[in-house]
């Protein structure tokens, strides 16, 4: 039911800016279980707009500068990815012209190691627009997310030379020992360009336009209860190439997110004495939905974002903190999926200060987040600087 109201917010002492902003989505796009990568932010959405107790209808954005320091992949037990140890049969019949069938002996090769680092410096400019008309009792909030995003890469794989297995006999003749040992010493040669390969397609410096994230929000306030109800959908804009390591893009496939967040003021007058005075609570919940990646015929499996947050309000300043999780519910699937199924596990904490510009609906919010108890996933410690603004 659509009903037209006209109100007037009068200026408050509380950190006032575009609340809504904060229950529509994340601002920045991470690294689908795909290549560890989520489309999922890392990083909290909730900040100081939390706390503002109401939103102004019409036109309003924001600009967030984060800084990423991706510095480590982890695997299914949490541990950093490795090369993976292997067993290569030689092929060594026609070296020794038959007198040794191949795969008798083979280059057994330890596993090796990764060193991982990345940096990410990432711009979004999000715009948006929130009706003055109520339909049931809510406004509508529609918004656009463009991510600029700048990648380096640093991947340094070092695996072991293998050795010949079993070691070949003293009893053999010398040629034909000779031999098994050439071609070994070539598989050998083989496996480490193959691991020189890999690094090379990993060590890279690459910038451009990322995924934009379209979302529509259904945004209600009640005394101290604002809930929020909607959906976001990732589009294919970004920057992708599948032969390389970084990427601004995620390829091409669409990511759907319905979710609902709800905020609670304990004690929306910050002038008190008492504990729980400016003080706001926060909580979101979302399910995420990716389709086929085209480029690579594989499928990330869906999943279950949370997150939690505090804020108290002092004047025109408030701190906080927020905890979220991403974790991946149905298994990935496609071309090249592991049979485990590779399921996404990230959790993340940080706190959060914002300054409410005086008598301009206006704010910044400065954010620090870290990750945790990984799995299949990127681990990055971020700093985040958001500039919120309504018309």
């Amino acid at each position: 039911m659509k009903k037209t109201v006209h109100r007037n917010y009068p200026g408050l002492a509380s950190f006032k800016t575009v609340s809504c902003l904060a229950l529509i989505a994340a601002s920045v796009n991470a690294m689908a279980s795909e290549g560890s990568r989520s489309r999922q932010s890392p990083v909290g959405a909730f900040g100081g707009e939390i706390a503002a107790p109401a939103d102004n209808p019409g036109l309003f954005g924001t600009a967030s500068l984060t800084y990423l320091n991706i510095y480590k992949v982890v695997d299914s037990k949490g541990d950093p990815i490795a090369v993976a140890g292997r067993t290569v049969p030689l092929p060594t019949g026609t070296p020794t012209g038959g007198a040794v069938p191949n795969g008798t002996y083979a280059l057994s090769v330890a596993p090796g190691t990764v060193d991982f680092n990345q940096r990410q410096t990432q711009l979004n400019l999000v715009g948006g627009y929130l009706t003055e008309d109520l339909y049931s009792d809510g406004r509508l909030a529609f918004a656009i997310n463009v991510p600029l995003i700048k990648q380096s890469r640093t991947f340094i794989a070092v695996q072991p030379a293998g050795t010949v297995t079993p070691t070949p006999s003293a009893a053999l003749p010398a040629p034909l020992r000779g031999a098994i040992a050439q071609v070994g010493a070539a598989v050998n040669a083989q496996v480490q360009a193959g691991v020189a390969a890999t690094a090379a397609a990993q060590n890279a410096d690459v910038s451009g336009l990322g995924d934009t994230e379209l979302s529509m929000v259904w945004v209600r306030h009640h005394d101290r209860l604002k809930v929020a109800a909607g959906v976001s959908l990732y589009l294919p804009t970004g920057v992708y190439d599948k032969t390389r390591g970084p990427n601004p893009g995620f390829g091409k496939f669409y990511t759907l997110r319905p979710g609902v967040a709800v905020t609670y003021a304990l004690n929306p007058h910050p002038a008190d004495s008492a504990w729980d005075a400016g003080v706001t609570v926060a909580g979101r919940l979302s399910y995420g939905i990716n389709t086929m990646n085209k480029d690579t015929d594989y499928r990330s499996g869906n999943f279950i974002y949370g997150e939690l947050a505090v804020v108290k309000v002092m004047g025109d300043w408030a701190f906080g903190s927020n905890l979220l999780t991403t974790q991946q519910v149905t298994d990935d699937s496609g071309t090249g999926a592991p049979a485990d199924g590779n399921r996404y596990r990230n959790f993340g904490i940080g706190p959060f200060l914002s300054y409410k510009l005086p008598g301009r609906d206006a704010g910044f919010n400065l954010q620090y987040s870290d990750n945790f108890g990984a799995r299949n996933a990127i681990v990055a410690k971020s700093l985040q600087l958001r500039f919120v603004k309504a018309w």
